[in-house]
C-alpha cells in the first residue's frame, strides 16, 4: 500500500523533475526547428482544413469552447484570456482561429514569426508566453489537427515539448473518473454538490488513488463571503480556472474538512480521448472563464472538457441554461457504456457517525474525552475494556481528534503530543486493523435520485373555497421529496411557482413564488452538535383583513424568513427539529406596509428505510409585533407516497389561525419529476 508520505514524495519529485527538464526546452525546441521549413506547406494545410470543414467540426469548437450566441447568430468562446486565441477575432471566428493556429505551428524560435510574417502573443524569442513553442503550448489543438491533417514531419518539424512530456508522464494516466462530492450546505456555491475529474494513475505494480490527480474548475473568490460572495457568483463577477492537483488533496478538502461523501464514476474513455483531454488541459493552464453559480459553473466546464476529449458525447449541450451538478452526473451515467463502475468514499463525518452508532454511550464519552484531552488514552476506564473495544475506542478517538482539531490548519505542540499519546496507546493493543464496520454504501447513488425539476397538479379546498392547482419548480429538492441520492436533511427550493384557480370565484392567482428556500437539518449525535438553520424569501399569498367587514382576503406579501435550531434522530426512521426564527412580510395591504415578528417551529419526519412514504407533522407560531400586529399559527400534516422514480402523490392538511380567525386547508397533488 502506498502511504500518503510516499505520495507526497512522488509529487515533489515530479514537480522538481518538471522544472529541471523544462530548463532545457528552449534549446531543444530551437534544435528541432533548425530543419528546413516549407513556407508553402501552411497554405496546403489551410486548404485541406477548409476542404474538411474542420472549423465546423464539433471537436474543434469544443477545444476552443465555442458556444452559440444567445441573442444573435454565430458563436463566441467562453474562454476570456486573450492569449488563448491566435487570431485577432479568434474568440468569435472559428475559421480564422484555425488558420491562425496552423500558422503559429510554423513559428520560428529565432524570429518568432509565422511563414506569412504574423506574430501572436509571444516572448522575444518567438516562443509562447510561458517559454514554449506554439506546438507545445497549444498541445490539444496540435494533437487533434495532426490526427486530421497528418502533418508531414519533414515540412513541419515537430517540437519535442519536454515540459508537456514530463508533466504527462508524471500523471501516469490509465483512465479518467468523474468525481462527485455531495452537497455542502455551508457554502452557497456547493449546496448543489460539485463535480471534477480524476486522472487515474497506474504506476508499475501499484494501483492507488493517492497517486492520482484531480482536475478541478473553481472560481477565484478572494476573501469574499456572505451576501457579496453569493451575488457575485450569481452575476458572474468571478473568474474560474482549471487546476490539477494530487487527488489526496481533493479527498482532504471535501471528505475531511467539509465532511462531504464522495462518489467516483470510472469512465470508459478510449486512450485517444484521454490523450486529447490531457493535451487540452495543458493548453488551458492559466486560461480564465467567467464563472456563474447556476450555469457556467464547475459541472458545466467539466462536461465541456469531456466533450473536447470525446465530442460525440455532446454532454454540455444538454444544459443550455440551469446546470445542477447532480443532473450532469445523470447525463454522464445515461451515456451508453460511458460509466464502467462506481465507488462510494465516505467522508470523515460519515465514518465517525457510523462509529458512534456501534459504540456504547460510555464508549462514545471515552472516545470524545480522549480526543479533547480530558481523558488520558491509558486511563483506567480505557484499560478495563477488552482488546477489541479498546481498539475501537482509541481508533475512533484519533479520527475524532483529527476531525475536530486538524481540519485545514496546523496542529499546536500540545495537539501533536496528544496525537502521539493516542497512537502509542493504540499500538499497544494487540488488534490489527479496525474492529468497527465501515459505513454502508447508500442504497441509491446521486444519479439515481429523483430528477431535480418538478411539475405539480392537484386540487384542494381553503375553508369553503375549492381550487385547482398547478406548479413548477426549477430545482432542486424538498424534504418531502424522495430522499434517495440527496443529502439527508437538506432542502433547496429554487424558483418554485404555484398557481391556483378558485372555482367558485373564477379567480386565478399566484399562490406562492419561492425565489429560494433553504433548510439544513443536521441531527445532533454522540460526536456532533451542529446548528440546524433555515432561510428563504419569495412571494406569498396571505389572508389579510380587508374592507369594512374585515373579512380575510388573499393579498400578496413578499416574505423573508430565517432561523436556527437543533435536530435530533429519536430513532432511525425519524428526524425531529425545533427552530426559533423571524419573519418579515412586506405588502401595501398591511398596516404601515409591513409585519415583522419572531416565531418558533417544531416538527418531526417519519419514513421507513425504503422511503416509499414519508410523513411530516409540524406546528409553528409567529408573533408579528411590528407593523400589522397579529399572531399567526398553524398545525400541519404532510404525507407523500412514491409511486415510481418519476411520480409521487402528496397530501397536505393544515389548521390555521391569523388575525383571530380560523380556517382549514387541505389539498392533494400529483408530483412529476423531470
Amino acid at each position: 500500500m502506498v502511504t500518503r508520505a510516499a505520495a507526497c514524495a512522488l509529487h515533489v519529485l515530479f514537480v522538481f523533475s518538471s522544472v529541471a527538464l523544462g530548463a532545457a526546452v528552449g534549446l531543444s525546441a530551437a534544435r528541432a526547428a533548425d530543419g528546413p521549413v516549407d513556407p508553402t506547406y501552411v497554405d496546403e494545410l489551410i486548404r485541406a482544413a477548409d476542404a474538411q470543414q474542420l472549423a465546423n467540426d464539433p471537436q474543434w469548437r469544443a477545444l476552443l469552447h465555442y458556444e452559440p450566441r444567445h441573442f444573435s447568430s454565430g458563436v463566441v468562446s467562453t474562454a476570456d484570456t486573450v492569449w488563448f486565441f491566435q487570431a485577432a477575432d479568434g474568440k468569435t471566428n472559428p475559421r480564422a482561429e484555425l488558420h491562425a493556429t496552423l500558422r503559429r505551428f510554423f513559428a520560428s524560435t529565432d524570429t518568432g514569426t509565422s511563414p506569412d510574417g504574423t506574430q501572436a502573443d509571444t516572448a522575444p524569442d518567438g516562443l509562447m508566453k510561458d517559454g514554449e513553442h506554439p506546438q507545445c503550448a497549444l498541445r490539444g489543438r496540435y494533437l487533434w489537427l495532426d490526427r486530421r491533417l497528418h502533418f508531414d514531419p519533414q515540412r513541419l518539424p515537430p517540437q519535442p515539448c519536454e515540459q508537456f512530456t514530463v508533466w504527462r508522464s508524471g500523471l501516469q494516466p490509465s483512465g479518467v473518473s468523474l468525481i462527485f462530492p455531495e452537497a455542502y450546505m455551508n457554502n452557497p456555491s456547493s449546496m448543489f454538490g460539485h463535480t471534477l475529474l480524476r486522472i487515474d494513475s497506474s504506476p508499475p505494480g501499484v494501483r492507488s488513488d493517492l497517486l492520482a490527480y484531480g482536475v478541478n474548475f473553481s472560481a477565484d473568490t478572494g476573501d469574499d463571503g456572505g451576501v457579496a460572495f453569493a451575488w457575485k457568483g450569481i452575476l458572474g463577477y468571478y473568474r474560474g480556472r482549471f487546476a490539477v492537483e494530487p487527488y489526496y488533496e481533493t479527498i482532504k478538502r471535501y471528505g475531511d474538512w467539509e465532511s462531504r461523501d464522495i462518489w467516483e464514476y470510472q469512465l470508459a474513455l478510449d486512450p485517444d480521448a484521454v490523450d486529447v483531454l490531457l493535451a487540452h488541459l495543458w493548453e488551458l493552464r492559466g486560461v480564465e472563464f467567467e464563472y456563474y453559480f447556476f450555469d457556467e459553473n464547475c459541472s458545466y466546464q467539466i462536461l465541456a472538457l469531456l466533450d473536447a476529449a470525446q465530442p460525440d458525447l455532446r454532454l454540455h449541450e444538454q444544459f443550455p441554461g440551469w446546470v445542477i451538478p447532480a443532473d450532469t452526473v445523470r447525463a454522464v451515467v445515461a451515456e451508453p457504456g460511458l460509466v464502467e463502475g462506481t465507488m462510494f468514499r465516505p467522508s470523515a463525518g460519515t465514518k465517525l457517525r457510523a462509529a458512534a452508532r456501534q459504540l456504547s454511550r460510555p464508549q462514545r464519552r471515552l472516545a470524545s474525552g480522549i480526543a479533547d484531552g480530558r481523558v488520558p488514552p491509558d486511563a483506567e476506564a480505557v484499560a478495563s475494556l477488552d482488546d477489541a473495544q479498546r481498539a475501537a475506542v482509541l481508533d475512533t478517538a484519533y479520527e475524532l481528534f483529527r476531525y475536530r482539531y486538524l481540519a485545514n490548519r496546523q496542529a499546536t505542540e500540545e495537539e501533536r503530543s496528544r496525537a502521539r499519546r493516542m497512537l502509542l496507546a493504540r499500538s499497544l493493543v494487540p488488534v490489527e486493523g479496525s474492529t468497527l464496520s465501515p459505513p454502508p454504501t447508500p442504497s441509491e447513488r446521486p444519479d439515481q435520485g429523483h430528477l431535480s425539476k418538478r411539475l405539480m397538479v392537484g386540487t384542494g379546498v381553503r375553508d369553503d373555497r375549492y381550487y385547482l392547482e398547478t406548479g413548477f419548480r426549477l430545482g432542486y429538492h424538498d424534504l418531502m421529496d424522495p430522499a434517495g441520492g440527496y443529502t439527508a436533511g437538506a432542502r433547496i427550493d429554487i424558483a418554485d411557482l404555484a398557481l391556483r384557480y378558485y372555482t367558485k370565484d373564477r379567480e386565478a392567482r399566484v399562490h406562492r413564488f419561492t425565489l429560494a428556500d433553504i433548510v439544513s437539518l443536521a441531527p445532533v449525535d454522540g460526536f456532533f452538535h451542529p446548528i440546524s438553520w433555515e432561510i428563504g424569501t419569495g412571494l406569498f399569498s396571505r389572508l389579510i383583513p380587508q374592507g369594512p367587514s374585515n373579512d380575510l382576503q388573499d393579498a400578496y406579501v413578499w416574505r423573508t424568513h430565517g432561523g436556527a435550531g437543533l435536530a435530533v434522530e429519536p430513532w432511525s426512521s425519524a428526524l425531529a427539529y425545533g427552530f426559533v426564527d423571524a419573519t418579515v412580510d412586506y405588502s401595501p395591504s398591511l398596516e404601515e406596509d409591513h409585519a415583522i415578528g419572531p416565531g418558533a417551529q417544531i416538527g418531526v419526519f417519519f419514513a421507513p428505510p425504503s422511503d416509499r412514504w414519508r410523513i411530516h407533522l409540524a406546528a409553528g407560531v409567529t408573533r408579528f409585533a411590528l407593523g400589522d400586529v397579529s399572531t399567526a399559527s398553524a398545525i400541519a400534516f404532510e404525507g407523500r407516497l412514491t409511486l415510481s422514480p418519476r411520480f409521487a402523490l402528496k397530501l397536505d392538511v393544515s389548521g390555521n389561525r391569523d388575525f383571530d380567525q380560523n380556517w382549514l386547508e387541505a389539498g392533494v397533488t400529483w408530483n412529476i419529476y423531470f
